[in-house]
């Protein structure tokens, strides 16, 4: 599904209404769909967001454990853990028509 993602938190911690409204929104397909996370030795929901070519690396880091947060007409929000630079940190994305 073609969306304006926007992520809720940096490093786990939530950002303040005003830097997410400054926060470049991310186009993209959000793909959910189970599979085994490596990181959590178990399957997961996994949401990635896939853009462009195949091959192009995704814009932002899968969010494992995914699930639906919040729902309204204008959006969505997807919450679940994402793995950077070996940490796992909480994360939420607000998903909206794009």
């Amino acid at each position: 599904m073609h969306m304006l993602i926007t992520p809720m938190r940096c490093k786990g911690i939530a950002l303040s209404p005003q830097e997410r409204r400054r926060y470049p929104a991310i186009k993209g397909d959000v793909l959910v769909a189970p599979q085994v996370a490596n990181e959590l030795g178990r399957s997961s929901n996994v949401a990635r967001v896939a853009r462009g070519l195949p091959l192009e690396p995704d814009p932002l880091p899968a969010l494992l454990d995914a699930s639906l947060a919040r729902m309204a007409p204008s959006g969505f929000v997807l919450s679940g853990i994402e793995y950077v630079d070996g940490c796992a940190y909480a994360q939420s994305w607000w998903c909206r028509p794009g």
